[in-house]
């Protein structure tokens, strides 16, 4: 082959590295970005959520920098073989194209809709609560465990009074299945859904828990967000909770599949009202009651505490009337046992009565009690 020859083929090759070079760089570029954006995701699961992440989004990851490294070893030798003999250029041109097919079909496996799970096999994080707020509704909360594996029951509705105990026999059903390590749910989810219905607002915190953290979420319209969110929870089993609804939820505007024999799926929320159980077409509905007199007043006093009882002798008396007023709800028993337990003067006690007397018990109440 004449000089000029060698020389012309030669540039040709070197031409064709130097663009395959680039192309592999753009890729590999790319692959970063995707990368860091999965492990954000990821970081944000586990460290936010308590969750696990995802057996092939690990296998993923861990090709990705493999094959990101390679590339980035191959870009330092392939200045130097783009100068060397014409066979040496040749050998780098078909690894650089080799690589550059490598890093593309890693890049076509990124793009995870959901990255992790829950160890326990449910995605979800446990909900606070005080223990002694838990008398008395061990039973409701064994009722409601039971209804969880009852395959005919999908949707249970737990009514009462506000401050009878609902949302706490909820935070205990929920946190002891994320309890279990094996619970049979791929996901739980709790969702706080409060007076003002907002179905975006409940669709975003479901978003959150499944680990579907899509940039494009915020842009999305209601009904493009329910769809994303019924084709993976479709395919999944889950337990979702819904504390403090006030109207009915509609599920599938929602994006959540309704619970039936086939996904095995359960939903569980609490309401002040009977009605919304029927609206929500609750195949269980269960009533939390206010607690029995002896069952309340040993709460009470255990929050006030023995010693603010004791602390002079007309106190006993006028604390089991402040008690009485509390009418049986966990929640005000224990508020304002807490709110009484400085308290140790007959005549606080007697202040305390009295505005409880004028006024059911309530924050604003609990507030003058603190005062006084």
């Amino acid at each position: 082959m004449g000089k000029d020859l060698k020389s012309l083929v030669r540039c040709m090759y070197t031409g064709k590295l130097n663009d395959n070079v680039r192309k592999l760089k753009i890729a590999t570029e790319e692959l970063k970005d995707i990368g860091n954006s999965v492990m954000k995701r990821v970081k944000i699961c586990e460290e936010q959520q308590q969750m696990k992440r995802l057996d092939k989004v690990q296998s993923w990851l861990r090709q990705a920098d493999i094959v990101i490294k390679e590339a980035e070893d191959l870009f330092l030798t392939s200045s130097s073989s783009s100068q060397g003999l014409l066979s040496s250029s040749h050998k780098m041109e078909k690894k650089i194209c080799k690589k550059l097919k490598e890093v593309e079909e890693i890049k076509s496996r990124g793009m995870f809709e959901v990255v992790a799970e829950n160890v326990g096999g449910g995605s979800g994080s446990t909900v606070k609560t005080n223990d002694e707020e838990t008398v008395g509704l061990e039973a409701v909360s064994g009722l409601v465990w039971r209804c969880l594996t009852m395959e005919n029951t999908g949707i249970i509705g737990l009514y009462g009074l506000e401050g009878v105990g609902k949302t706490t026999v909820l935070t205990q059903v929920n946190n002891r299945l994320l309890q279990q390590k094996t619970n049979g749910f791929d996901f739980v989810l709790w969702v706080f859904v409060s007076k003002n219905l907002n179905l975006e607002k409940i669709q975003d915190t479901i978003r959150e828990k499944i680990g579907f953290l899509d940039r494009t979420w915020t842009s999305k319209t209601e009904g493009e967000k329910a769809a994303k969110i019924f084709d993976i929870l479709s395919k999944r089993r889950f337990a979702l909770f819904l504390d403090d609804v006030w109207e009915k939820v509609d599920l599938v505007k929602a994006g959540v599949p309704p619970p039936d024999a086939q996904n095995r799926s359960k939903v569980v929320f609490t309401t002040c009202s009977e009605d919304v159980c029927k609206e929500m077409s609750a195949q269980t509905k269960i009533k939390v009651e206010k607690l029995a007199w002896e069952l309340a007043w040993d709460l009470f006093k255990k929050n006030v505490g023995e010693d603010t009882v004791k602390s002079h002798p007309d106190i006993a008396k006028v604390a089991q009337e402040v008690a009485a007023k509390c009418d049986g709800l966990p929640l005000a028993l224990v508020t304002i046992g807490r709110a009484m337990a400085s308290k140790k003067t007959p005549q606080e006690w007697r202040d305390a009565l009295y505005i409880l007397s004028n006024s059911p018990p309530n924050f604003s109440v609990l507030k003058l009690l603190d005062r006084n």
